[in-house]
């Protein structure tokens, strides 16, 4: 990924079992979801002695996994409230983040052709993940833009008290959220991205906020152009995603403009309810960078790709 931050890597918290084909979604909250896939085998398929049909792996993981990079080391891993999947998915499954905050999950054909009578039939049944947050009020944010740019003036986000739960405190546990879903292919989610927008807030009387929000850094490497979501996340809980264009759109030399300062941030005293999931947002006034991507949504991204690839 570039630009590097740095060539240091470090051992997180493995697998709870080892998964092949698994399919890992960037969630709006942070968080990443893990589908699909098999404990045993590899991808692919062929008429090898071995293969179970014509598949090259057994053993399928129905089981959902979550990862949270807030909590502790040893405890990231988490399938707390998730149910299993009675469908196996196999080679050729895939997985995305619908603007709802769900996963739409589909596919599953470890063959050459169209085959019923197999143990792992081609499959043509689709489900919805729907994450734990997905049924609380959702933030309804006004002003949110259809178009994001590298650089450039900032834009200011309505929120409501009600989006706030009644408590500006809440302003502390808030996210903006840019996620690039990439395209789905062999178990990975090429393009994936997730970058967290920086922003300062306005506190108002009546108990509503302004979010004063930056633009993407002014690197086209960092989150490419093209089609994305936009969230609105308040103490763990996404706004309905809206869509945006990064960019131009298209494959071509990007316009890269400077940055405009964020003001101040309005004092807050108190916590926010459940104290969020991710960093709070507590800039006094602009840096010099302006926008940036945080460094749990680029992790995130590179994470996401890396477990597809080697879990």
């Amino acid at each position: 990924m570039s630009p590097e931050v740095s060539n240091k890597w470090e051992d997180d918290d493995p697998l709870p079992e080892g998964r092949v084909m698994g399919n890992a979604i960037i969630l709006p909250d942070g968080k990443t979801l893990v589908v699909n896939g098999a404990n045993t085998g590899v991808a692919g398929y062929g008429n090898d002695s071995w293969v179970v049909g014509d598949s090259y792996a057994d053993d399928p993981v129905y089981s959902p996994v979550i990862f949270d990079p807030t909590q502790p080391a040893g405890q990231r891993w988490s399938r707390k409230g998730l149910k299993d999947s009675p469908i196996p998915r196999m080679y050729h499954s895939t997985a995305t983040l619908l603007p709802d905050g769900s996963v739409f999950i589909a596919g599953s054909n470890p063959h050459p052709d169209y085959v019923t009578a197999a143990k792992f039939p081609s499959e043509y049944r689709v489900e919805r993940f729907y994450p734990l947050y997905y049924n609380k009020r959702r933030p309804e944010p006004k002003g949110l833009p259809t178009k994001l740019t590298y650089g450039g003036q900032y834009f200011e986000v309505e929120l409501s008290s009600q989006d706030l739960s009644n408590n500006q405190a809440n302003l502390k546990a808030t996210k903006v959220m840019v996620i690039k879903t990439g395209f789905s292919t062999h178990a990975i989610n090429f393009g994936q991205r997730a970058a967290e927008l920086d922003f300062t807030y306005t506190a108002n009387k009546d108990g509503s906020a302004i979010l004063h929000v930056s633009q993407l850094p002014p690197n086209a490497a960092i989150v490419a152009p093209g089609p994305g979501w936009l969230f609105v996340v308040i103490d763990g809980v996404p706004s309905v995603g809206v869509p945006v264009m990064i960019g131009s759109g298209k494959i071509e030399t990007q316009q890269l403009l400077t940055v405009e300062a964020l003001p101040e941030s309005s004092d807050i005293t108190g916590s926010p309810d459940t104290g969020g999931n991710g960093d709070s947002n507590t800039k006094k006034g602009a840096s010099s960078v302006g926008a940036s991507v945080h460094g749990a949504g680029a992790l995130l991204a590179i994470l996401a790709t890396l477990m597809a690839l080697f879990a």
